[in-house]
């Protein structure tokens, strides 16, 4: 299992973790790839993750998974991706992304649309430029098209199953992320699972 973290802009520590360790017990590897963007490895690390939502963040965690199939410890033809938050974005993509790659994802809170979730942050941040900030770490300074890298823009291209599971009252990534997605997933006739 390719479990990114969520964030982006945080990191897995060497802690207890209860959903590493429930699939852990269940007989799955996981890797917990600090990809770029992620905190603790200095600030230049951090900043190449400035606008890589879905492009050189979404590289490094295929990268760790080769570098895990060369070095024999999983079969590459069984591997799943799974993630919360921006790790459940990370998920949905990469299986759209590649779909050769991942026989499966799982999303739980995870952004499928990253113009409405930049639209619904803006509520969140107290002044204009902490959002104007937050804004330029997710698009970058040259302004990405984010409909480019957003799930919900390519639901039909999904080839794998995925499940999807969300809490109603979710005040990091609106509910609205999820149903929308499972909606056009479908609607694309997708092998979808979801819990609300």
């Amino acid at each position: 299992i390719v479990l990114p973290h969520g964030g982006p802009f945080l990191r897995d520590s060497w802690q207890y973790d209860p959903i590493v360790q429930f699939l852990a017990n269940r007989g799955y590897a996981v890797l917990q790839p600090q990809f770029r963007g992620s905190t603790g490895y200095g600030r230049t690390f951090v900043e190449s993750g400035y606008g890589q939502w879905g492009r050189k963040m979404q590289d490094d965690l295929d990268d760790g998974m080769d570098w895990l199939v060369r070095s024999g410890k999983v079969d590459a033809k069984r591997v799943c991706v799974m993630g919360g938050s921006y790790g459940g974005y990370a998920a949905l993509w990469g299986a759209i992304r590649n779909p050769d790659r991942y026989r499966c994802a799982v999303s739980y809170a995870g952004v499928s649309d990253l113009v409405a979730q930049l639209r619904d942050n803006r509520k969140s941040f107290s002044a204009t430029r902490y959002f104007r900030q937050w804004r330029a770490k997710v698009a970058g300074e040259g302004k990405i098209d984010l409909a480019a890298v957003s799930p919900i823009s390519f639901a039909a291209q999904l080839r794998v199953p995925v499940f999807i599971a969300h809490g109603e009252a979710d005040g990091t990534v609106s509910a609205k992320q999820s149903h929308a997605m499972v909606a056009a997933l479908t609607k694309a006739k997708a092998d979808v699972t979801s819990v609300f």
